[in-house]
């Protein structure tokens, strides 16, 4: 074969793997968008593979994060489980079907909760609590992000006594 046919052959062969690596990164990128995690679908589950479920505690400065304990419960299948606890993450959020809550307590007291009804078991969800203090008043706020999102009203628990 001629040297300028196997350079042209080598250099297309070079031109259709880029651009199949191209395609395989812009698809990635596309299957990965989170709006297309709402169904019971490999997309969602591989969604769900590469996100999972992710927790973030957002507190004040005034805040004891060693006082906080926030445990999830399913009533459904009567579990519950330590999300958090004295200032560390103990478990990952469980990827459940069913109405679910995450309760939020400081210094053993009930502060709030953020619940959801979630129909689909393989879906990435982001749990976010925030929670601050001014004079011995405590505010709590909390949301879900996902397909089975929820946004807690603001809760306010005036006179903290451990505050």
């Amino acid at each position: 074969m001629p040297t300028e046919i196997v350079l042209y052959l080598k250099s297309n062969n070079m031109s259709i793997i880029k651009n199949i690596l191209t395609i395989s990164v812009v698809a990635g990128i596309l299957v990965l968008h989170p709006s297309l995690n709402k169904a019971d679908t490999p997309i969602s589950y591989l969604q769900y593979l590469v996100y999972g479920n992710s927790f973030t505690l957002d507190l004040g400065p005034s805040i004891d994060n060693k006082a906080i304990k926030v445990l999830w419960v399913n009533e459904e299948l009567n579990e519950e489980l330590v999300v958090f606890e004295k200032g560390k993450n103990i478990n990952e959020v469980p990827s459940e079907i069913g109405n679910q809550k995450l309760l939020v307590y400081y210094f053993d007291s009930y502060i709030g909760e953020i619940q959801q009804e979630k129909i689909k078991k393989y879906q990435a969800h982001q749990y976010r609590i925030k929670l601050s203090s001014k004079n011995n008043t405590v505010f709590f706020n909390g949301e879900i992000e996902g397909p089975a999102s929820y946004k807690s009203p603001s809760i306010t628990i005036p006179h903290m006594a451990s505050l």
